[in-house]
């Protein structure tokens, strides 16, 4: 009898380690953010490749939108478009001819992605201060990377006052060498990171600055997972490999949610993939959240974002120009127990060295939350009225610098 239990036993466990194997197979193809050993050295196409360098590929900042670049995504309420000028800044409509008084640098969140080039906070801004508020946002960059495309564009940069907007998982964003081992499938983003030692800030180059280093990256992997905390610590536990029963349990709180919606959809037919895949990309967006906060409870992580951004006040003083740091939550930050607070006790310590605003309250207390986005594949961002109140929130600070100009840099003052 025992040993017919324990067969059973063994035959079950058999027979859930098959199902979850084929259910994985077949769920992945359709949601890179499942992970396979193969994905831990993934081949990248040329022709990829050959995509990527014409449209965004950046040898000293990983990518960056071009001049004159036109495009279209797609919203829960339809197609908006975008455009970009001669400087590769995005259109600000009927400011065009005006000289840039405001620079705003950071990333899809200053960008505006999923509304159109008249609905973004810089042309908002415009509108409110009657002054030109240039937009230097670039999807998908850390307060790093955003930093490095500022001090590229400072000889010829008029503005006086420099806006630097980023959403709260900038702490793990400045980390990354290799978005893939943090946004998983995210293979053609490797990008320049900081490191902080002793003598200060050291800037490490992307791991490929030419386009034919794609094809032959895995030379360099040693240096790259050197360089990228989130391979050993995040991105190896989040592989799905036999045997698979101990790492869904482990990793219960992402792994089960998110095969449970793909496989919903999978049911569901054609008419339930898409709704299916958003979800389950709320979900790896909750989990990112997660890290993100414990990265701001990290000494270490702390002090490299704060190294960060003294370096981008000292910086724009250096030239005659007035830093404001914004902070624009992600509906998931909002959506953690902690309201998105995980990063305020950071906000306070670098507040004394330049103006900060800090939209997290203001969102999280909104009685309409779920107007202030608007959402497409990849996650939701402000729409036009979560763009309004951040131009709101920054033009009584951003008017005041202004009207300071030439006079010295104004007292800090963080808005929450």
């Amino acid at each position: 009898m025992r040993a017919r239990h324990l067969i059973a036993v063994l035959g079950g466990y058999a027979a859930v380690e098959y199902g979850a194997a084929r259910l994985v197979r077949r769920l992945k193809p359709g949601f890179p953010w499942l992970l396979m050993p193969g994905d831990e050295t993934p081949a990248i196409p040329a022709a990829l490749v050959q995509r990527h360098v014409a449209r965004s590929f950046d040898p000293e900042l990983g990518w960056c939108r071009r001049p004159g670049e036109q495009g279209t995504e797609t919203t829960d309420s339809g197609r908006v478009g975008y455009a970009m000028d001669e400087r590769a800044r995005r259109r600000n409509p009927g400011f065009e001819s005006e000289p840039a008084t405001v620079a705003c640098f950071g990333d899809s969140f200053t960008f505006c992605r999923l509304v159109g080039d008249d609905e973004t906070w810089p042309h908002q801004l415009s509108r409110l201060l009657g002054v030109n508020a240039v937009n230097y946002g670039v999807g998908n960059y850390g307060l790093d990377q955003a930093l490095l495309r500022l001090e590229r564009e400072l000889p010829d940069l008029e503005a006086q006052v420099v806006v630097m907007g980023v959403v709260p998982e900038t702490v793990a964003r400045v980390h990354s060498y290799w978005k893939h081992y943090f946004e998983y499938g995210n293979v053609l983003a490797f990008k320049p990171r900081f490191t902080l030692g002793p003598e200060g800030l050291r800037l490490h180059p992307s791991a490929v600055r030419r386009p034919e280093e794609y094809l032959t990256y895995q030379e360099r992997l040693t240096e790259i997972t050197r360089l990228d905390p989130f391979h050993a610590g995040k991105f190896r536990p989040d592989i799905l490999r036999f045997p698979y029963l101990p790492k869904l349990v482990r990793r219960a709180r992402r792994h089960l949610p998110v095969l449970a919606h793909l496989a919903g959809g999978l049911i569901r037919g054609d008419g339930g993939r898409e709704p299916a895949i958003r979800a389950a990309f709320r979900v790896v967006l909750r989990d990112n959240a997660r890290w993100t906060a414990r990265l701001y409870a990290d000494p270490d992580a702390r002090g490299l974002m704060r190294a960060l951004v003294e370096r981008f006040a000292a910086v724009c003083r250096a030239a005659g120009k007035h830093p404001v740091l914004l902070v624009i939550p992600q509906l998931a930050d909002l959506e953690r127990r902690d309201g998105g607070s995980a990063h305020h006790g950071f906000l306070a310590e670098v507040s004394p060295t330049l103006r900060v605003v800090d939209l997290t309250e203001r969102f999280r207390r909104d009685p309409d939350r779920d107007g202030l986005f608007v959402h497409g594949r990849l996650g939701p961002h402000c729409s036009r009225r979560g763009n309004a109140l951040v131009a709101e929130a920054l033009s009584p600070v951003i008017g005041g610098l202004l009207t300071e100009a030439g006079a010295g840099p104004a007292l800090p003052q963080t808005i929450r």
